[in-house]
């Protein structure tokens, strides 16, 4: 009984800790060099890890035009996401991955 208290713990413990792949979290993934800002390199290494669904582009991130983007743009990028999944899944039209492939898990979000 104990073996499996231990495994249920484990799992949950597990469930509850964000991946690399959670947008929110994905700042600091992809920032490999640590140097607080995410540069185009870093982002074209990186985009694939994280929800691949609807990511912004880096230009649309990079609103400065520094060639990077900070907690500040990474912040608007998520706002932007999730603004692009809500107009996808309200979409009576086609423009949407979504919208042809509903079955698709990552449209079930």
């Amino acid at each position: 009984m104990t073996k499996y208290w231990a495994v249920f713990v484990s799992i949950m413990l597990l469930m509850a800790t964000p991946a690399a792949a959670d947008w929110a979290g994905g700042f600091k993934a992809c920032d490999t060099d640590g140097s607080g800002t995410i540069s185009r390199a870093e982002w074209t290494a990186c985009e694939a890890k994280l929800d691949p669904q609807m990511n912004p582009t880096f230009t649309m991130m990079d609103k400065d035009g520094s060639n990077s983007v900070d907690t500040d743009e990474w912040t608007g990028a998520e706002r932007q996401k999730m603004a692009i999944a809500k107009g996808c899944k309200a979409s009576s039209t086609s423009w949407c991955p979504c919208q042809n492939n509903p079955d698709d898990p990552e449209c079930q979000k």
